[in-house]
């Protein structure tokens, strides 16, 4: 949600230069206005009553199009998702209210900037069509960084605080600072381009000159470029978190085979035949779990008990101080991965030894141990907490009430394995608790995971025995870029070529006399075309730097915050990194090249000469 808010600010700042275009068009009329009796009132309101009207229609696309990338990316943001529900999609009623009333307000600003500035020309620079330079606003400036250290603090106290509010109002009013700085930028800008060669030169000045649309077409380039970046800065981040925290259910490349009928099972010899033929391994093993003794009676949990001095002092869920998070980090009971957020859980299943190196992933010396152990009738436990003087107690608890049974049996702990928190019971230490085994299916163990095809074939050989589901441990998703990442980049893309192409088409507009001057002179025809190419470089790469800049702190808070609202539950999740999207800072780098070159592709080099009013 908080980077779905900026987001609205990439279409409403667009109708700054858009509007530049009109009033371009109609300078000449309101000097004539002017002429013939109307005053600097009467001409402002026409002017800011059009900003009006065109800003509220910009706002209102950007916030159809901010609730739309909302509830598009609700599946990657949903710890910012609150309350009420519209079409199948959770949202916060009140935060698309504030939403809305920003998006209103930052286009009918984005308006009103150019229509003021025209409002307020001279009569006869204005029959003349002469530009002067906008004399530079000292108050503008000094509002812009106040907004922009405001809204820092504002964002980081937010974030410190864990509001997602507060959050959205210190970056929103960060990003409008920078907007109005940006105006100054460009001047300063301008005076250092005087050491550049003579197309970047003029670029720079007229941007000076014309920074009602220049301005505004930064803006622009910068709110699209930053609402990608930040979001592609969290998508990146959250994509190596769960790379990093991805637990295997079996070692990669194992497939769970089960079928879905308990009628016509397979044998073990026509799995493995299957198998050898489709999927090209015979490792292929039985997999088997535990039920009630009597069918139907309900579901008996199944579990090992851990000593009392390996108990973790705290359980999942509880409400810990900030010394007891600290505590129970360091202490060694507290640190298996079976104390999830969910509570501690193990997964039984009974096995001789066969299955046991395909459902862990153990080293065979460790595997010919555990084996021996459950052939003597033992058990076997992914976690050492449980063993204890080299037994393991396992305890029965019948869900339909009936009594409880406890039981010792000699134990053995895996030093290392891959998979959920396991414990795997001989069938003589299972019948000892009451339960009976229960055949579910086959693991099979393959090099690497099977693809799409191979899986139907292997399912197509066993369908004689009725449909089979099967389960492949395929490991942790890649990290590489997300299509909707590169889409979102693509959107920015357009929007920095469509601002860039305004402002470069009102350059050149506003521009037309002095080329014609410059061709009289003898300047060559190529001039135009580099100097339209400088023109949208200058927007499009400034406007492109900014968002990137921008972009990168919007991720950063917003980082921050998940991590800190996470860091008082217990356990502990895993925090998210800080992760720059190389991928999308890439894509984003070509997209001023891609506006320059079209800015040059599109722009004639030859113009008539035309007599200048003076």
């Amino acid at each position: 949600m908080l980077i779905a808010g900026l987001g609205l600010l990439e279409v409403v700042l667009l109708v700054g230069p858009a509007f530049a275009v009109g009033v371009r068009r109609r300078r000449r009329d309101l000097a004539l206005v002017a002429v013939a009796g109307g005053d600097s009132a009467q001409l402002r309101r026409v002017v800011l009553a059009d900003g009006v009207v065109l800003g509220v229609l910009g706002a209102v696309v950007g916030l159809l199009l901010g609730v739309a990338a909302a509830f598009a990316g609700r599946p990657l943001m949903e710890q910012y998702v609150f309350n009420a529900r519209f079409g199948g999609y959770r949202c916060w009623p009140a935060a698309l209210l504030v939403l809305a009333g920003v998006a209103v307000l930052a286009g009918v600003l984005a308006a009103l900037a150019p229509a003021w500035t025209a409002a307020r020309q001279d009569v006869a620079a204005g029959l003349a069509g002469r530009r002067t330079p906008p004399p530079s606003r000292t108050r503008w400036l000094v509002l812009g960084v106040a907004l922009a250290c405001g809204g820092a603090a504002l964002a980081a106290y937010g974030a410190a605080q864990t509001s997602a509010a507060v959050i959205l109002t210190g970056l929103i009013l960060g990003e409008l600072g920078l907007v109005c700085c940006t105006p100054t930028l460009i001047g300063v800008l301008a005076r250092l381009g005087r050491v550049l060669p003579l197309a970047p030169r003029i670029a720079l000045r007229d941007a000076s000159r014309n920074r009602a649309a220049a301005a505004p077409a930064i803006c622009a380039v910068m709110a699209a470029v930053a609402s990608s970046v930040a979001l592609g800065g969290y998508l990146a981040s959250d994509r190596v978190r769960q790379a990093d925290t991805y637990q295997p259910i079996l070692p990669t490349g194992h497939l769970l085979v089960n079928p879905e009928h308990s009628t016509r099972r397979p044998t073990l010899a026509q799995v493995t035949a299957a198998a050898q033929e489709k999927l090209g391994t015979d490792a292929v093993a039985p997999v088997q779990t535990v039920a009630c003794a009597e069918a139907g009676s309900g579901y008996c949990d199944v579990t090992p008990q851990l000593p009392p001095t390996q108990v973790c002092p705290w359980q999942p869920g509880d409400v810990l101080s900030a010394s007891q998070r600290r505590q129970a980090r360091a202490d060694p009971r507290c640190q298996f991965a079976e104390l999830t957020r969910f509570g501690p859980w193990v997964q039984s299943w009974v096995d001789d030894g066969a299955a046991l190196p395909l459902l862990t992933g153990a080293d065979p010396a460790a595997t010919a141990t555990a084996a021996e152990v459950l052939r003597a009738g033992g058990v076997v436990v992914t976690d050492r907490r449980y063993v204890h003087d080299g037994r393991v107690t396992v305890r029965m608890t019948p869900s339909d009430g009936g009594t409880p049974i406890t039981a010792d049996f000699p134990g053995y702990a895996l030093p290392a394995f891959v998979g959920e928190s396991r414990l795997l019971l001989s069938e003589p230490s299972a019948r000892s608790l009451g339960l009976r085994v229960s055949s579910v299916g086959w693991v099979v163990g393959t090099a690497t995971p099977p693809d799409r095809q191979q899986q139907e074939r292997f399912t197509a050989a066993l369908r004689q025995f009725g449909p089979m589901s099967l389960s492949v441990e395929s490991g942790a998703a890649p990290t590489d870029i997300s299509p909707v990442l590169l889409l979102l980049a693509a959107a920015a893309g357009l929007i920095t070529v469509g601002a860039a192409g305004i402002a470069t088409a009102l350059a050149a507009a506003e521009g037309r006399a002095e080329l014609s001057t410059l061709a009289a002179v003898g300047a060559a025809p190529a001039v135009r075309r580099l100097l339209a190419i400088c023109q949208a470089g200058v927007i499009a790469g400034l406007g492109s730097v900014l968002g990137i800049v921008a972009g990168l702190g919007t991720a950063a808070i917003v980082l921050f915050s998940v991590n800190r609202q996470y860091a008082t539950d217990w356990p502990t999740p895993a925090p998210y990194p800080y992760v720059v999207p190389w991928p999308v800072l890439g894509v984003l780098m070509l997209v001023p090249l891609v506006a320059m070159l079209g800015a040059g592709l599109f722009t004639r080099a030859r113009l008539p000469i035309e007599r200048r009013l003076d």
